[in-house]
């Protein structure tokens, strides 16, 4: 799906502009390509935003990742607030509070609420679904969610409230709009129906 365009950012941006004078870009690049070095880390950049709300994303961060966490801290900040924007527009979610990204442990944080929304997020709702206390004997887990929003969104706040999240995760959990995190809550709890069940028998 993304492949294309992965690659063009990848090879479009390999090749040396004729009219910059590289020398001193590569007295500062780990390898002496600068123009390499940053198409690479473009196509990193743009394989984290443009697999966000796929099926896709998790194995593609992952493979990334190791990459991208060896940039400068101001290198990760372009990243970062391409992550925000993009979660922004994707989402429809912004958060409550500025965040600057200009440090590492708030670059950390972003990447958190990324993994959060997107994959990292099986032992929250599972553990909701606990507390929801369904009948697994006939759970449907779309109709559920229609007819029991405001029972979710409570627990949702309730299991926030003994957990530990940083706080751009817990501000996603507080703020987002209560459709919107009721929508989030029901598609990926659609994807993990079978570790919702598992938790109910192995109680």
């Amino acid at each position: 799906m993304f492949e294309d365009r992965d690659m063009k950012v990848l090879l479009g941006n390999s090749i040396p502009e004729p009219e910059v004078d590289y020398d001193d870009e590569e007295v500062n690049s780990e390898y002496g390509k600068p123009v390499v070095e940053s198409a690479l880390m473009q196509y990193f950049f743009v394989t984290v935003i443009d697999y966000m709300q796929t099926s896709e994303f998790r194995e593609n961060y992952k493979a990334v990742l190791p990459e991208i966490k060896k940039y400068s801290t101001k290198h990760q900040q372009l990243l970062a607030y391409s992550i925000l924007q993009a979660i922004k527009n994707k989402y429809d979610f912004e958060l409550s509070l500025n965040a600057d990204a200009n440090n590492q442990i708030e670059i950390n944080e972003t990447l958190e609420l990324l993994e959060f929304i997107e994959y990292d997020n099986v032992e929250f709702i599972v553990e909701v679904w606990y507390y929801l206390k369904p009948d697994i004997n006939n759970l449907n887990i779309e109709n559920y969610c229609k007819k029991n929003e405001q029972k979710i969104i409570d627990e949702i706040e309730e299991q926030l409230s003994s957990s530990n999240y940083n706080w751009m995760i817990a501000d996603f959990l507080k703020t987002y709009g209560k459709d919107d995190i009721v929508g989030w809550f029901c598609e990926k709890s659609k994807d993990l129906k079978t570790n919702i069940l598992m938790k109910f028998i192995k109680e």
